[in-house]
């Protein structure tokens, strides 16, 4: 009889589900604190992507999937677990631009032209990364980012991640080979 192998969407969708939960607290504390468009606080979420990951990885090599988990099987996981966090993080972020707080997109384009125009750039290019900003920071741009984003920092992410967790079956783990006379 062989052994079943464990979903990895399954697996995907549950740690997605974690993962978005998490980036939406965490999406609420800088918007209560304050730093929405803060660099730094938009560059701590790195830090939850990998640390989500991470443990992502490990709980499926070492809880689901009996001490084993292939570089393949570790990449999709990864990616898929990011893609269903950032779609999570996504509608989130629409609802927040859309209907909580419209005013935020006014907020991250201010704050984007101060740092623009504190550079020394020239009018012509203010003007333009006001265009721009105002496009990306836009509800339904937020909620394609977020998905587009995840997919692709988490293939990424889960490139290196994969490498360092997997763990190959042994080969002496094998099914038994039986002779017919």
């Amino acid at each position: 009889m062989e052994k079943e192998n464990p979903s990895i969407f399954k697996s995907a969708m549950n740690y997605g589900l974690y993962m978005g939960l998490l980036l939406i607290v965490y999406s609420l504390v800088i918007y209560f604190a304050g730093l929405t468009g803060n660099t730094a606080a938009n560059y701590l979420t790195y830090i939850i992507y990998i640390g989500m990951l991470c443990y992502t990885m490990l709980n499926f090599r070492d809880k689901v999937n009996g001490g084993v988990m292939t570089y393949g099987q570790g990449v999709g996981l990864g990616t898929f677990t990011m893609v269903i966090g950032g779609l999570l993080s996504g509608v989130f972020g629409f609802i927040l631009l859309k209907y909580i707080d419209p005013s935020l997109v006014e907020k991250i384009v201010n704050i984007t032209l101060e740092e623009a125009m504190a550079s020394g750039l020239p009018d012509a290019q203010i003007e333009m990364t006001e265009k721009i900003t105002r496009m990306a920071a836009s509800p339904i741009a937020t909620l394609l980012v977020s998905v587009l984003g995840g997919g692709i920092n988490g293939a990424i992410i889960s490139l290196i991640l994969a490498a360092i967790f997997k763990k190959e079956p042994s080969i002496f783990d094998g099914t038994e080979v039986v002779e017919e006379a």
